[in-house]
């Protein structure tokens, strides 16, 4: 009689190569550049439409902002269950959408706050200044942007990590490497500019 073999769904989908913790270093890699370089154009895109000039946001010069690479990965870490997709749970217990939610809203909104308060603090420089909006904590963090923080994080944490995963894995490997090789030696260049002299300007700074 020919055994049954019973594999996990996740594995049917995904290749073996996910086991390795080498991928998720990669994958955590490339979730960071992805909605670091997402997170600045969303940005240039809002002041674009309200001025209707090009501002090259943040504290580097690149088209990145990290606050937005290190939230989606920690959202990814803390919430989507990495390490259980890696060993190949038979079954990965899943945060609710309404409890990811207030997750990532909570997370978000530290974060912010955290690198908010250091920028403020160590350079003098503020990059946001939510004094006016409502529910506003010293112009670090409002309620608005919290929400904010939320919704996107629902969605990458419920539809955009697994899809995007699936995209990264149809790569080889060796040109996976290579992206990422790239994209951390100009930004490792980037953060050591912009230490010595930040990005700063009108449109660009609040202080």
């Amino acid at each position: 009689m020919k055994k049954k073999k019973d594999k996990p769904m996740f594995q049917q989908l995904y290749s073996p190569e996910k086991k390795t913790v080498s991928f998720l270093t990669s994958q955590i890699v490339f979730f960071f550049f992805l909605a670091s370089i997402g997170g600045f154009l969303w940005e240039v895109l809002i002041f674009l439409f309200k001025d209707g000039i090009f501002r090259n946001r943040g504290f580097l010069y690149g088209p990145w902002l990290p606050v937005y690479g290190t939230g989606a990965v920690l959202f990814y870490l803390l919430l989507g269950k990495p390490l259980q997709h890696i060993s190949y749970s038979e079954s990965v217990k899943k945060h609710h959408p309404v409890t990811i939610f207030f997750l990532t809203m909570l997370i978000g909104t530290l974060l912010e706050l955290g690198i908010g308060y250091l920028l403020d603090k160590v350079w003098g420089l503020r990059y946001w200044d939510y004094h006016g909006f409502f529910l506003n904590f010293r112009g670090y963090i409002c309620l608005a942007s919290a929400l904010g923080f939320g919704i996107a994080g629902t969605i990458w944490i419920c539809f955009l990590s697994g899809f995007i995963t699936r995209l990264w894995l149809k790569i080889p490997r060796p040109m996976r490497n290579i992206i990422n090789i790239i994209l951390l030696l100009i930004f490792v260049a980037d953060c050591v500019t912009a230490l010595i002299v930040p990005n700063v300007g009108k449109g660009i700074t609040f202080s």
